[in-house]
């Protein structure tokens, strides 16, 4: 007797397996539906004591400092003027700086300064704010740039 297949099964190709995909969407949801729950949970108004003498320390600021470099007049192509300015405060002096920047590494030993500069201020410009960062005994410094596409 002779069996035929009715039902033939084709060379398969390449196939998308949504199994995987399916449990990590799954996960996440979990995930994120719990963290949910456990911030609003520490976000409950409540009426705090006030201690008048409490030895609670209040959190100091950020460790990190940036320190902006850029042009005055950006529109000037022969002008070089540059302005300092630490985050996004009004531009000072790089005296000024060098005073809060001292200051600051007394207060937070561990200071970190980032040095944000204009792309079409000389190096040198950009130096002195180095120079004046190591002067205030500021060890860790970090210059950002900007990584091309290519």
């Amino acid at each position: 007797m002779r069996y035929t297949r009715i039902h033939s099964r084709k060379p398969g190709g390449l196939t998308f397996n949504a199994t995987p995909m399916v449990d990590v969407i799954f996960m996440l949801t979990i995930f994120f539906m719990l963290v949910t729950r456990f911030s609003s949970a520490e976000q409950i108004p409540m009426d705090l004591p006030k201690p008048e003498h409490s030895l609670a320390k209040v959190p100091r600021g950020t460790d990190r400092i940036i320190v902006n470099c850029r042009l005055a007049d950006p529109s000037d192509p022969d002008s070089f003027d540059v302005l300092y300015s630490i985050g996004p405060n009004r531009p000072e002096a790089l005296a000024v700086i060098a005073e809060r920047l001292t200051s600051m590494k007394h207060r937070m030993p561990d200071l970190k300064v980032v040095v944000r500069a204009d792309r079409r201020l000389p190096y040198i410009q950009v130096r002195a704010v180095m120079r004046v960062v190591a002067d205030c005994g500021i060890e860790m410094l970090n210059v950002v740039a900007h990584v091309s596409d290519d």
